[in-house]
């Protein structure tokens, strides 16, 4: 097994303001792995993924992407920041799915996959839609290759957002929120989805507030509380066995409420 995570934070924080929106979060994703990322809302799982990809910039710490820095890197005793080229060459290497698929809604669902390989990794036209054809085929979304985004389902606009991320051949999938925009019914189907790119051996770290979710498709959960990451590992033992006070109260009104049962794993 690769000893290098697939993803590494170290320390990262940042602040708005006076506000500490995350602090000095530590974690580490291994390749091929599925980690979700669970707490509160408010605990500042969304801006730890932005602050990861550098949209929103951190104001300390340190992202690796398989061993390579990213943002920023200590060299010695000096810290060295990368020059905004730098940071929009290597973010491709991380794919992130938003909350709310983000597609662009003046392009077709092809356009959607074509255009960022076609602007961002200068690829071909030739290249990218052969690229794109392979993933709608994939995810089964040929039949709406040339509807527009507010033609599509919600699940289809999921598949699409998933497809257009891999489309850049990420070495890390980030996921926020993946099922919250989804009627019920579909979230058996992201699951699915989900296992499938994990079995090709996709690294993938899911922000959500669906413990059953979280529990049915993650191999370790990290838990986040105030701005940090307060306990991490093997799902079965996080869940069944949570040590932090504040992870035991967050699932104990989470079981309460019959969102999941701790002894089961579908």
């Amino acid at each position: 097994m690769n000893p290098t995570p697939a993803l590494r934070v170290t320390g990262l924080s940042k602040r708005f303001r006076q506000v500490s929106a995350i602090n000095q979060v530590y974690l580490d994703v291994p390749h091929g792995s599925i980690v979700s990322l669970i707490g509160p809302s408010g605990c500042g799982k969304s801006t730890l993924l932005r602050c990861m990809t550098w949209l929103e910039p951190p104001d300390e710490g340190f992202v690796e992407i398989n061993g390579t820095p990213f943002g920023r890197q200590l060299e010695g005793e000096i810290i060295r920041h990368q020059s905004r080229r730098q940071i929009d060459r290597l973010r491709p290497r991380l794919g992130l799915v938003f909350q709310q698929f983000n597609l662009w809604p003046h392009l077709s669902l092809r356009d959607n996959i074509v255009k960022a390989q076609r602007v961002v990794l200068g690829r071909g036209r030739d290249e990218a839609h052969g690229r794109a054809e392979r993933l709608m085929a994939q995810f089964a979304l040929t039949a709406a290759a040339d509807r527009h985004p507010w033609q599509l389902s919600g699940g289809q606009k999921q598949r699409a957002a998933i497809a257009r991320a891999l489309a850049m051949d990420p070495e890390v999938m980030l996921f926020d929120e993946p099922t919250s925009a989804l009627d019920p019914e579909l979230v058996g189907e992201v699951q699915t989805l989900l296992r499938s790119l994990a079995q090709n051996g996709m690294t993938m770290l899911i922000v959500t507030h669906d413990i059953r979710f979280a529990v049915n498709v993650s191999e370790r959960i990290a838990f986040m509380c105030d701005g940090s990451i307060i306990e991490e590992g093997p799902v079965d033992r996080v869940v069944s066995s949570p040590r932090d006070a504040r992870l035991q109260q967050f699932l104990a009104l989470t079981f309460a409420s019959g969102h999941v049962n701790p002894a089961t794993k579908e």
